[in-house]
């Protein structure tokens, strides 16, 4: 599984590193939560924290559920890292992930990654760019 999901990667342009048991049981909760202070806090340093918390996982294997990668991440992408980190300690993007999981679990989504198209179409698991393109397409064809 984790080949071809790395052969996909490859052919999008996207480093995947080599996996480990280990690095495959990273809990990404507070770096999940970390995303939502971005967006809702920082919006404006959003996208550098988003694209530096992916390479850091899928291309660098770094444990993001560390906080101590979190906040090295958070400061090279221009978040404030303390103020980001107590607020996570105090809760912050708990509410927006408790959401989230109910909605995934309306729409019947058990994996990620997963993508919604209008319609309510559920694609789920890693395909190429194409396929979901195509899949976006039909979407809109339908209005």
């Amino acid at each position: 599984m984790m080949e071809h999901l790395r052969r996909q990667a490859a052919a999008e342009g996207v480093d995947f590193a080599p996996r480990s048991p280990a690095s495959l049981l990273v809990n990404t909760h507070r770096a999940l939560a970390a995303s939502v202070y971005a967006q809702n806090e920082e919006p404006e340093r959003f996208e550098a924290f988003h694209g530096a918390v992916f390479r850091a996982n899928f291309g660098d294997a770094r444990n993001i559920g560390d906080p101590a990668v979190l906040r090295d991440l958070a400061a090279g992408a221009g978040l404030d890292s303390a103020r980001m980190e107590a607020a996570l300690d105090a809760g912050a993007g708990e509410a927006a992930l408790r959401e989230a999981a109910a909605e995934a679990h309306r729409r019947g989504i058990t994996a990620v990654p997963a993508f919604v198209f209008g319609g309510g179409r559920v694609v789920v698991g890693a395909h190429p760019a194409a396929a979901l393109v195509q899949s976006a397409e039909l979407a809109a064809a339908r209005g």
